[in-house]
């Protein structure tokens, strides 16, 4: 099966027609199982654990019962999923377990990592004056919060795994040993890991994780989902294909399908 369960609509409403658009080139990518995965930041009754990043409250511009009763029109018409991105914050995970415990109706929850010490967005800007830091210092803060996100058990799949090379910068010469220690973190944390196809479209030019990382999970029996993580119709679903078969002849055996946060798990 191939599937596509990273997808925003947050550049559009909440619409048939909009969603169509994405559904539309889903199908033309061969894609056979859809989910929808907005961001937590975006909704009001998520503001509570955002509210330490002030800035983000301009994305704050949905209802989370819209999304709900919207995925639930569309799920008795389509094979779609309900899902959601949430960010991981180290000190918010009360909040964050909370927030997940009484909305039981995603299908599964994306675990991401999107700011650092500080509030550090590192991927709104690369021009960011924080970017001329010590960049083995990002990369081991980002990687920490990583392997604290699996952990903590709050999250289904742990969404672009690597996300912090985006811009294309540089990686540590201490790399190699990271790879080895996050993929023996999922590995043992029973996380499913998403194939992210849209670093494909940053200036990294690279999948996350990248072939070298891949190649280092794939020495362990860690089940693998698939996301695009379109934000426009055009990206629906976008790679997908080729990242499926560059997986597969890595030696991944296993796909993991959800349902009410439970999965299944299918041969690749």
């Amino acid at each position: 099966m191939i599937l596509d369960y990273h997808m925003h609509l947050e550049k559009g409403e909440f619409t048939k027609e909009w969603w169509e658009e994405f559904y539309r080139r889903e199908l033309e990518n061969g894609i056979e199982e859809i989910g929808i995965s907005e961001h937590g930041h975006r909704f009001i009754e998520a503001r509570y654990i955002y509210k330490h990043l002030p800035y983000t409250e301009k994305w704050c511009d949905s209802s989370l019962e819209r999304y709900i009763g919207f995925m639930e029109e569309l799920k008795n018409i389509y094979n779609v999923k309900i899902g959601i991105e949430m960010d991981y914050f180290p000190e918010k995970e009360d909040e964050i377990r909370e927030f997940l415990e009484r909305y039981k109706v995603f299908d599964y929850v994306l675990g991401s990592v999107h700011w650092l010490n500080c509030g550090f967005g590192f991927d709104i800007d690369p021009d960011d004056p924080r970017w001329s830091n010590n960049l083995e210092e990002i990369f081991t803060d980002y990687f920490d919060r990583v392997k604290k996100a699996i952990n903590s058990k709050l999250f289904d799949i742990i969404a672009h795994l690597d996300l912090i090379k985006l811009w294309g910068v540089p990686l540590p010469e201490n790399i190699d040993s990271i790879y080895k220690e996050i993929a023996r973190v999922i590995a043992n944390s029973g996380t499913v890991l998403e194939i992210n196809t849209s670093g494909l479209r940053r200036p990294v030019k690279e999948i996350y994780p990248s072939p070298k990382f891949l190649e280092v999970l794939s020495k362990y029996d860690i089940p693998i989902t698939f996301g695009s993580d379109a934000h426009l119709p055009e990206d629906a679903g976008k790679f997908i294909k080729d990242a499926y078969e560059l997986v597969k002849g890595l030696g991944f055996e296993r796909l993991a399908v959800f349902n009410k946060r439970k999965p299944e798990f299918l041969p690749l």
